[in-house]
């Protein structure tokens, strides 16, 4: 089975919007460990750390034409990061957006949608500010990156294991 399974289609056809995404996220587990899965692995898996939530909610907004993109941010009191999918909401989100206005983007952080009450998420810029917001003081910014939906590199299983083997 891979990316091309009727099923794994199917699902992609079904999550046509942030909030469909979401719901699909929020079955699934956050568990770290080294390397990313490709999005058909952590449809399987239903589990993955910051960077595989991040492939697959790129992947699936791509699919269904949001302007999407991975944001990795920096902190100066962590020695990781974090990555973070901001999206263009579309014409069509109104029908499910629940806030008063609806921005301009989004903020897909591992299964939670970040909003801001105050601030209108007019920029990327106003995404990641709002974000280190809800972090709280602890976090102090350093630098992030504005990358494209598919910029992280990810290894499937397979390869990966047969790379071990050699």
């Amino acid at each position: 089975m891979d990316e091309y399974d009727s099923q794994f289609i199917s699902l992609l056809d079904k999550l046509k919007n942030p909030l469909k995404l979401l719901n699909f996220l929020s079955t699934c587990h956050h568990k770290e460990h080294d390397g990313a899965y490709t999005p058909y692995e952590f449809y399987i898996g239903k589990e993955g750390d910051c960077v595989d939530f991040s492939i697959f909610s790129c992947y699936v907004l791509h699919y269904h034409d949001y302007n999407v993109y991975s944001v990795p941010i920096f902190f100066l009191n962590e020695s990781s990061g974090h990555l973070l999918t901001i999206f263009e909401y579309k014409d069509t989100d109104a029908d499910w957006y629940w806030g008063s206005r609806m921005d301009k983007y989004g903020i897909i952080d591992v299964s939670s949608l970040i909003s801001s009450v105050s601030t209108p998420l007019d920029s990327i810029e106003a995404c990641v500010n709002s974000y280190i917001d809800f972090l709280g003081d602890f976090y102090t910014l350093a630098s992030y990156e504005v990358r494209p939906w598919n910029y992280c590199g990810y290894r499937t299983m397979a390869r990966q294991q047969k790379k071990e083997v050699k």
